[in-house]
């Protein structure tokens, strides 16, 4: 078996690992935002019943405060929602650039490998420190790209729940 098969297949099993991982991850973190939506809904519930007893709120008011009570939750949920796709965007991202580096690398040390002079050897090193460079560049920039839409997002979004439930209030 060669070389260069070896390190496709050590490759592949890297990225089917971190891709699944980051899957993994966005699954948990999906699941965490319901169970705690679930449980953050339940003692707005209770509460706002504490809150409707103990001041004695009743018909309209007590609707009312429910209703808030309601949207705000919403509000969080949406914005959770929001915050979990942002972070597997970012992780999709993140992983997609490590996948593109390793290969890159690999590619440079298979390219050190045929070097027969010293000479060959440090044109290739010096464009390999290059390109390491370069794509540490274009990677912070790319990261930085899909956070700022993630957050132009979540703004965007907030900003359109926060007036309809002002207009519903």
């Amino acid at each position: 078996m060669s070389s260069a098969h070896n390190t496709t297949e050590h490759k592949n099993k890297v990225a089917d690992t971190a891709r699944e991982n980051v899957r993994i991850l966005g699954e948990t973190t999906q699941d965490a935002l319901r169970s705690g939506m679930t449980s953050a809904s339940e003692s707005a519930r209770r509460f706002t019943d504490q809150v409707t007893q103990a001041y004695g709120f009743s018909g309209e008011k007590r609707e009312e405060l429910t209703h808030q009570t309601s949207q705000n939750l919403e509000m969080i949920s949406e914005a959770g929602a929001l915050l979990t796709r942002g972070f597997q965007d970012v992780s999709r991202a993140w992983f997609n650039l490590m996948q593109e580096r390793l290969q890159k690398n690999l590619d440079g040390f298979n390219a050190l490998a045929r070097c027969r002079s010293v000479p060959d050897f440090l044109a290739v090193q010096s464009g390999l420190i290059r390109d390491n460079l370069e794509q540490t560049i274009e990677s912070t920039r790319r990261i930085a790209e899909v956070s700022s839409e993630v957050a132009s997002e979540a703004k965007q979004t907030m900003t359109a729940l926060t007036k309809k439930a002002r207009r519903a209030a």
